[in-house]
């Protein structure tokens, strides 16, 4: 082999390669002219591969030796697009604030049209008006309420929607704060404290319809389970189709 070969050359007095704090390929290089013409093309050779391995590893979006070229940028993971590859779960740590429901954009969604659904149900059943402006209005205070107060308790954690069976615990506490709240906004909009049927009609109906949502949400898109493996949501396939046809 090259390196025994350039020590022993060594040891002959041949070579300035001594012990092996020197046995890297820089220390081969300190004098060349010394090798034989078998271990000058061993070494070429070996430069050759090296540089090959190099070029592929460049190639392939990988760095050397833990560093970065100057036409590479670091970026996260869940900044990095992964276009035709499949997809890439990245969840983000729960915080229990208001930055929940921005990491969890389509949740909030979810949760909106949920409470805009109970508001349209109830001006339905007093024979309102079904305009968009109405219900926006109606719910408003509904709205204000829940988005002001569930995320701190918990309400768009990753455990929320685990499973189905999740929802309710993972609803409860967000609800029984929010609400009450939401009911006070009315009252102070409308001038009156609201009937007491009205006050237990709609804490459960608010809570029913979150919970039925939630329960189509997870349907859709999956629980956000940890756990190795986990119920697919309807959409898990299209997006599995998806990635295919990136690939191909």
């Amino acid at each position: 082999m090259l390196m025994s070969a350039a020590g022993k050359r060594g040891r002959d007095g041949g070579s300035d390669v001594r012990g092996p704090e020197n046995d890297d390929l820089s220390s081969l290089r300190s004098d060349e002219t010394k090798l034989s013409a078998e271990e000058a093309e061993r070494l070429s050779y070996i430069r050759r591969i090296t540089e090959d391995a190099d070029n592929l590893v460049k190639a392939a979006g990988f760095t050397l030796n833990g560093g970065m070229d100057e036409d590479q940028v670091e970026r996260d993971v869940k900044d990095t697009k992964w276009s035709g590859q499949s997809d890439l779960d990245v969840n983000e740590k729960t915080q229990n604030n208001w930055n929940d429901v921005f990491s969890r954009k389509d949740l909030a969604f979810v949760d909106a049209t949920a409470l805009m659904g109970f508001a349209a149900i109830g001006r339905g059943s007093h024979a309102e008006g079904m305009d968009i402006f109405g219900i926006l209005a109606t719910s408003l205070p509904f709205l204000c309420g829940w988005f002001l107060v569930s995320p701190l308790m918990g309400s768009y954690s990753r455990a929320a929607t685990k499973t189905k069976g999740a929802v309710p615990p993972g609803l409860v506490l967000g609800w029984a704060t929010s609400m009450p709240i939401a009911l006070g906004i009315r009252g102070l909009l409308k001038g009156t404290v609201p009937p007491i049927p009205f006050i237990v009609i709609s804490l459960v109906a608010t809570f029913v319809s979150l919970c039925a949502f939630r329960y189509l949400y997870i349907s859709l898109v999956g629980g956000t389970s940890d756990d190795e493996t986990k119920d697919a949501g309807v959409l898990e396939v299209f997006k599995m189709v998806g990635s295919l046809i990136k690939r191909w």
